[in-house]
Order: C-alpha cells, then structure tokens, then sequence
C-alpha cells in the first residue's frame, strides 16, 4: 500500500548554502520512493516530523498548516483510491499527486497520454482502435515535421512498443522529440493541421478520420485530468465522414466469377480469393475481418455461428444457415483440422492477438490486389475489394424490395441510419435514373 509522510530530504548534497535541508512530501509504493519538494528549507532541530510543525521560517504558521493539510488530502486520496493506485508504478503516483495536490502544471504530452490509453485499449482486446490511433498520431508527427521545414515523406513503423515487463506502451525514444504538449494544441493549430491533412490527403474521410483520432486521445486526457478541463481545440473544426459509393456486381458478373474459379486449382491464389468473395456474399455480406477470424468450429454442419469482430461489445451474434456452395467451401478448408483452428488460411494460426489487425490488413490488400487481375480478366469495370461482396448483398436485398429494418439488422449496424447512410443515396440514384428514363421515353414505365 502506497504511503506518504512529510520529512527532511537530509542528504548533504541537498542542504542550502545555510545548512537547511528540503522539506519534501516522501512517497513510498512498492518498495521505491520518491520526493515532492515544498519549496521549505528547515533547519533539522526546527522541525518536528510526528506533529508535521516547523518554525523558524517566515509565515511559520502558516506554512505549517498548508502542509498538514495537503499531507492530511493526500493520506485521505490515498485510502480511497488504493485499489487503483495498487496497479500503479511509482512514477505514475508521483506525477498523479504534482498534478492533484500541488498544482504542478506540467506539460502533459499527446504520445505519452496516447500511451497510457492505448494500455487500456489492449487489455480491452481493442487492437484495431490502436492502429488507427497510432496510424492518426504519425500524420501528426509528419505535420511537425513540416512545420520545421523537414521531410514530412517519411516512413514511420511505428511510434511505441510494448513494454512487457510493464506491460504498458511506451514513446519510442526516437519520436519522444516529437512529442506535443496537449495544451499546446489550440483551435489555431488544429486548423492548420487539418489543411496540412486536406492538402495531403485525396481521400476526404481521411482526414476525417485522423481528426475525430485525435480528438478521442485529447477528450480523453480532458476527462482524466482537472488541468484540461474545457480543452477542446477540436470543437468547431467539421468533422464529417462521406460514405463511400458502394460498388455493386450483377447476378451476371457474380455467375462470372463463380466460373472463373473452375479455371484455378487450390495452388492458384485466385482460386481462394474467389471462395473468400463467395463465403462472404453467402453469409449476408460478412466482414472479411470475420472471414479472416472463422474457426472450424463455428460451423456446426448447418449453419455458422459467429460474433461480428467489430460489434462484439454489443453481443452481436449471427447464425446464418450455410447453402450448398458454402458448405463446399467449408468442407475444402476444414480437412485435418481441429475445430479451434481457422478455417481459412489467411491468419497463421501463431500469430499474436495484437499482430491480427495488421496481418488482416495485408490479407485485405492481398485480396484487393488479385480482384483487381480477376476483375480485368472478366471485362468487369469495377473496383472490386473486400467491401464488394457486402455492398452487392445489401443493394440486392433492397432493389427487392426488403425492408431496410432487416438489411441493416443482417448487416449487423446498431442503428439502421448507418445502413441508409452508406446505400440509401445509391438506391435513390438508381430510382431517379428509372424515373428518368421513363420520363424521356428510353424506357417503358
């Protein structure tokens, strides 16, 4: 349990060129201490450390009762937090008790909060967010680098590690120069930022995704500390995400794929892309982050039951009965395997938790890639990717006619304005082109 008490830091180097010794606030937790000094320097024989009184400084009296209180909050936070405080280091209740008790204003650091929060996130299993966060906090690294007139073309790994022992993150030591107080970051600045990100960026919902990242890691340093109350550089700054426009294939371009594949054998990457677009279609448009995490398992020689990656959090559970294409499917990838296992190659089945987001992300671009060579080969002029699948699906279900309630339902969206968001606009085109048409007689109504 972590303790307190008020003492003489009697060290000979520490004295004054009187002879007084530092009057320090000794903090004791997991067998380390650390000092907070109270800006008093006593002689030894004029203070008295049970009753926490001194003399022989000016306003003596008054000195003395400022420190016995803040000894007396301090001793008091600390029986009341002790739970949390157990799970601490000694530095962390050190800084804890500067910011709390004296007012310290020190500068807290954009990398070094986003560090204690992305420790939360992975005991959360929130890798995903992680990455995103980070991806967020390295455009803002390449932004300080222009301002300084330096190459903001940079390749960045990544800006933490893992620190097992503590099993917290920590700022790579490299980057620790570009770190920024979070105080420091006013509207001013996030404007700028945002251009640099406008200018850089084609993709407009990248920009607003690194923003709302950032903001997230500041509201939440505003939430933890009284000294950040009110921050919000980002208040104001529009921050709104386009939907993308679905791409959507014809039953004709999907039978099209479908007898593609007879064309591969198994040793034939294309081959699997294709089972891989196929599996996802049938299951109601899955998430190729769930394609990706499917175990054997899961199939119980009816149906496959699954929790939706993204939306586990909420429970989000799918049963969906398997048809006789995926069944196929099924029954070439599970051979010899145990039912723990992932069904379909794309994760090494060794990989760390933490490692998963970033090889799904090289399996995306894999699939990506080999879709691209497909759809060429087909004479289909569309950009097919991992979305394709779950875009088609929806788009089906609602050119006939299938209550929107239950498109979004099977697409797993806690609201369904997420699903009219991202393909209402796209239904609404195609019922103007119609209307159109009749209209201007190149169509019979």
């Amino acid at each position: 349990m972590a303790k307190v008490k008020v003492t003489l830091d009697s060290r000979q180097n520490c004295r004054d060129k009187d002879g007084k010794y530092p009057l320090v606030l000794r903090i004791s937790h997991k067998s380390r201490t650390r000092d907070i000094g109270f800006d008093i320097h006593l002689y030894p024989e004029l203070f008295n450390p049970d009753k926490i009184e001194f003399k022989g400084i000016h306003n003596a009296v008054r000195n003395t009762k400022r420190v016995q209180k803040v000894y007396a909050d301090i001793d008091l936070w600390l029986d009341e937090n002790k739970a949390e405080i157990k799970l601490w280091d000694i530095s962390k209740l050190k800084d804890k008790i500067e910011r709390k008790f004296f007012k310290k204003q020190s500068e807290l650091m954009l990398f070094e909060h986003a560090a204690d929060l992305f420790t939360r996130f992975r005991l959360k299993g929130k890798y995903s967010t992680i990455a995103s966060y980070e991806d967020a906090l390295k455009v803002f690294v390449k932004f300080n680098l222009k301002r300084q007139g330096k190459n903001d073309r940079v390749i960045i790994k990544s800006l933490f590690s893992w620190d097992r022992n503590k099993d917290e993150y920590r700022v790579l030591e490299d980057y620790q120069l570009h770190d920024f107080p979070i105080k420091a970051i006013d509207k001013d600045f996030a404007k700028r930022f945002e251009a640099y990100m406008s200018n850089r960026f084609n993709a407009k919902n990248s920009v607003f995704i690194h923003l709302r990242s950032i903001q997230s890691i500041v509201s939440d340093a505003e939430d933890s500390f009284d000294e950040l109350k009110g921050h919000k550089p980002f208040e104001g700054i529009k921050k709104v995400s386009l939907p993308n426009k679905p791409v959507v294939l014809t039953k004709l371009e999907i039978g099209k794929i479908r007898s593609l594949k007879s064309e591969f054998d198994r040793t034939n990457p294309k081959y699997h892309a294709i089972n891989y677009f196929l599996f996802m279609f049938n299951n109601m448009g899955m998430n190729f982050m769930d394609l990706a995490l499917a175990k054997v398992g899961w199939f119980d020689g009816e149906r496959f039951n699954y929790t939706r990656k993204k939306t586990e959090e909420e429970g989000d559970n799918f049963s969906i009965k398997q048809n006789e294409e995926n069944i196929e499917i099924i029954d070439s990838y599970k051979e010899d395997k145990k039912p723990d296992q992932y069904l379909f190659p794309l994760i090494p089945e060794d990989t760390p938790e933490e490692r998963v987001f970033r090889v799904k992300g090289q399996k995306t671009k894999w699939f990506n890639d080999h879709f691209t060579e497909i759809a060429n080969h087909l004479g289909i002029e569309k950009n097919i990717t991992t979305y394709t699948a779950r875009d088609t699906w929806t788009n089906m279900g609602l050119g006939l006619g299938i209550d929107i309630r239950k498109i979004s339902k099977g697409l797993g969206h806690a609201r369904v304005e997420t699903t009219e968001k991202h393909y209402e606009q796209n239904m609404q085109f195609n019922l103007l082109d119609e209307m159109n048409a009749w209209i201007t007689g190149s169509k019979e109504p």
